[in-house]
């Protein structure tokens, strides 16, 4: 007998092949028959009558690091998405390794990860895998460590040359991290610490993951101005250590004076891989982007963290030269992506804060954030960054935004397009976020596959399952074959998107009737059922 069967399926397995009608049956976990018609008994039987059944959705790009650790509503945010796994340690900020020591690192990342449990004090990386191994997790789960968490163990969150032994220190963390179970490395060198980390130590601690096989993960160093030295950078990084490459959410700025191409990027891509360097790329398929509140801070500000931003931010001096560097398009400072350039004042939003009290600002505009009214140009734009500075001082800087018109649309396409491409969706689950938590692959299969005709069904199923499957070593997911993972999800071709509201980002998505991890039923008819279903996925 069967625990499951799923009966009249349209299915589309994750290899690229049309899709055929079959059934599917299920017995521990794991697929064991697809036939046209199984007549077997089952426990469960599932109509999946004018349907497609893919495998389950692999995220590339996730920063739900502490999601198993919370509560509520957003636990949920995957798998009605149909997520079944996801990689988390992204950007290079990572969660873990964590000393008592490094409070102003886990300060620095509560906006994008949350607060986190309280026992977030992993001394080294495999404590954070056994603790997260016992939590609930909503689906399945495999960890990039992230470069911030090594560099600022060794070397605290300035802007610090390191000596080769700190070099030799950061790659026995590294190496530790990756004996133990590390999908591999990721950098964030647009953030804090890894903004100051020079080349020979981005080719050292790729060299050790190399080694394991494993996957650099790479945020340049800017998507702006110097991207053409960032994007050179990372695959310079990628050919000397040999390490595989996979370029996070590649793109650049729609306003062209901050920006490039698509095509340019692709080309980039292109050339290098024809030079020997194993590289691949991911996208979310939104225009609007997301990031730390700080992010809008020129470099200079930023150096130390937190409790050295809101210093700066306290003094008038300081305070008058950030005003000075955030009008019209300000200086071209190495590496700044200017977002207050590139989409101005009323195209950020605030989407997370911390303090109860500041939560009337979440969802608002900068513009909204100034209660006067009827100033010129340059006194509103004077009282913004008061208010954003006040904002950000008041949270310790543990808050984030949203960015709309940030990306064009021709580009997004173009990139989506290319065979290398996967999807990710940079999912930030605190406050009020960008919908892509809760959208990015409904809204990826409707509006991308199926509306704008981008690509077939089976290659858009593919980008999102067997790619990333094969590309990241998921040994027995991301396919629809016999012995594999039951991790499915059944879907409604004709409805299935995703609401894209940036003041409701939660809505559900359309479309998705069940989601299975590891052969449990944890979403039917759009209801989440469980979600304590996930796995920690050890390399």
């Amino acid at each position: 007998m069967f625990d499951t069967v799923i009966k009249g399926g349209l299915v589309v397995d994750g290899t690229g092949a049309p899709p055929r009608r079959s059934d599917i049956g299920i017995i521990d976990a794991r697929i064991v028959k697809i036939e046209p018609e199984l007549s077997q008994e089952a426990n469960m039987v599932i109509d999946a009558t004018n349907k497609m059944v893919t495998p389950g959705f692999i995220d590339v790009h996730s920063h739900c690091d502490l999601l198993p650790f919370m509560s509520g509503s957003v636990r949920g945010s995957r798998i009605r998405q149909g997520v079944t796994t996801e990689i988390i340690g992204q950007c290079g900020l990572g969660s873990a390794p964590h000393l008592e020591r490094m409070s102003g690192w886990r300060s620095y990342l509560t906006a994008i990860l949350g607060p986190g449990p309280l026992t977030w004090n992993w001394l080294d990386f495999s404590m954070f895998l056994r603790e997260l191994d016992r939590a609930e997790k909503p689906n399945n789960t495999a960890a990039l460590i992230g470069h911030g968490a090594v560099r600022a163990q060794v070397l605290g969150l300035n802007n610090v040359s390191p000596t080769e032994n700190e070099i030799s220190a950061m790659s026995k963390i590294v190496e530790d991290a990756m004996s133990h179970g590390a999908l591999g490395i990721s950098y964030g060198l647009a953030y804090l610490p890894g903004m100051f980390a020079p080349k020979q130590e981005l080719i050292a601690l790729s060299s050790v993951v190399a080694a394991y096989q494993g996957i650099m993960m790479i945020h340049i160093r800017s998507h702006s101005r110097q991207v053409r030295e960032g994007m050179a950078e990372a695959l310079t990084v990628a050919k000397e250590s040999g390490v595989k490459l996979q370029i996070s959410h590649m793109r650049s700025y729609a306003n062209r004076d901050y920006g490039i191409t698509a095509e340019e990027l692709i080309t980039m891509i292109e050339n290098a891989r024809s030079e020997g360097v194993d590289v691949t790329f991911d996208e979310h398929p939104y225009t609007a982007g997301s990031t730390l509140l700080s992010q809008i801070l020129p470099p200079w500000a930023k150096e130390g963290g937190s409790t050295e931003i809101v210093r700066r931010l306290k003094d008038p001096q300081l305070r008058a030269k950030l005003k000075n560097d955030l009008s019209d398009q300000g200086p071209d400072y190495p590496g700044w992506d200017n977002f207050v350039g590139m989409v101005g004042w009323p195209n950020i939003m605030i989407s997370s804060v911390s303090n109860l009290k500041n939560k009337w600002a979440e969802g608002q505009t900068a513009p909204q954030l100034v209660s006067k009214t009827g100033l010129e140009h340059s006194k509103l734009v004077s009282e913004i960054i008061d208010s954003i500075a006040d904002l950000l001082i008041s949270e310790d800087c543990r808050c984030s935004m949203v960015l709309q018109n940030l990306f064009a649309e021709e580009d997004i396409i173009a990139l989506l397009k290319h065979p290398l491409c996967q999807i990710g969706s940079d999912g930030i689950p605190t406050g009020k976020p960008h919908p892509r938590l809760f959208g990015t692959y409904p809204k990826f299969l409707g509006e991308y596959v199926r509306d704008k005709n981008t690509m077939t069904w089976e290659e858009g199923v593919m980008r999102i399952t067997g790619d990333p499957a094969q590309r990241l070593n998921l040994r027995n997911r991301g396919f629809i074959k016999t012995g594999y993972i039951a991790d499915l999800v059944i879907f409604d071709p004709e409805i299935i998107n995703a609401p894209e509201n940036y003041n409701k980002p939660s809505l559900d998505p359309l479309g998705i009737n069940y989601t299975l991890i590891n052969g449990q039923v944890v979403l039917a008819n759009g209801k989440v059922l469980k979600t304590n279903a996930g796995k920690l996925i050890n390399m």
